[in-house]
């Protein structure tokens, strides 16, 4: 594909404020952005993983215990993700720098272009691209090792990591007892409850507060703060569970997430840092940059997380919010 460069036509000056209409939420990278780690490999370890036995009544006579029992092992695995490649370019011809000054659109006296500098605003669109990217690969990313130069590695992301702790909701709107089923499977999976956060969508969000009205239960607002960023909450009957609206979720899939062993991983260049602009060799009357960087997602483990998959898309009212039981209603009489 052929470079394409700002020039004064392609990219014309107009005055007034700047709107962004694509995406610009990435909370997920927000919330976790505090606790990010750096690698100089690309490929790094999430966790080693293994399993004690237990939970049964030993069955030892004396006369047994004058013999040490067989020896045996517990075997360690190791768990891992790899970092990938964000990478763009921008660049700008020397006649659209020189020519800032020239206003298409509606020209009102003494107002001027905005932005004032071509290049900063194409470097600024393509970092919030990246961060969108890196928001939805953090979600839906299909895990791929490169095993040559000329194939990719893509991390692992949140929606194909939860292999254990599912709950398949067969089209119905998931509600708290959907939830605390949820968290019921992360405790049996001798996972921590304390703390769990559900990653959910728009619609989903509104079910679960309707489901709470019509069950006259409460959605805790502002109940803890991560990062700058305010949750609400639902009480079950194992944990309180904190509610995030997030973005890039597939259709019908929610997340349960314990955002404490989740963190973002960078791979900096030695000398540069990380996502950073580059001038690129010239070739005219222009000038190119590329915007690099390499990140991925430490996960934790798996079984520590839960996903919801089949809720409805369809956002179901509640028909009531509450009744109201009034005793001795019989002997009641208007005007008394």
């Amino acid at each position: 594909m052929a470079d394409t460069l700002a020039t004064s036509f392609g990219v014309v000056n107009f005055s007034g404020l700047l709107f962004n209409k694509g995406n610009t939420r990435t909370p997920l990278s927000s919330i976790i952005g505090s606790r990010q780690k750096t690698t100089n490999h690309v490929e790094f370890v999430t966790g080693q993983e293994y399993t004690t036995e237990g939970g049964a009544q030993p069955e030892i006579s004396e006369t047994a215990s004058l013999t040490a029992p067989d020896a045996s092992v517990v075997k360690r695995e190791q768990k891992t993700n790899v970092t990938q490649i964000f990478h763009e370019s921008v660049g700008v011809s020397y006649a659209k720098q020189s020519n800032m000054g020239t206003l298409s659109g509606v020209n009102i006296a003494n107002q001027q272009a905005n932005p004032i500098n071509e290049l900063d605003f194409q470097t600024a669109a393509k970092i919030q691209k990246i961060n969108s990217d890196i928001e939805y690969t953090f979600i839906n990313g299909v895990y791929q090792k490169a095993t040559d130069d000329a194939t990719a590695n893509k991390t692992r992301g949140l929606v194909e990591t939860v292999t254990s702790n599912v709950v398949e909701m067969e089209s119905k709107p998931l509600g708290l007892w959907s939830i605390a089923d949820g968290v019921k499977k992360i405790y049996e999976s001798n996972a921590p409850t304390a703390g769990l956060c559900l990653w959910c969508d728009a619609t989903t969000l509104n079910q679960i507060n309707a489901d709470a009205v019509q069950n006259g239960l409460t959605v805790v607002p502002s109940a803890r703060n991560i990062n700058g960023i305010s949750l609400s909450s639902v009480v079950t009957p194992i944990a309180n569970v904190y509610l995030m609206l997030g973005v890039y979720l597939p259709a019908g899939t929610a997340l349960l997430l314990d955002l404490d062993v989740i963190s973002p991983v960078f791979q900096p260049v030695p000398g540069k840092g990380n996502f950073f602009r580059e001038l690129l060799a010239r070739t005219g009357a222009g000038e190119k940059y590329q915007i690099f960087g390499q990140i991925g997602l430490d996960h934790g483990p798996e079984w520590y997380h839960g996903k919801f998959t089949g809720i409805s898309t369809e956002f179901k009212a509640p028909e009531y919010s509450r009744s109201v039981y009034v005793a001795n209603a019989k002997d009641f009489q208007a005007g008394a």
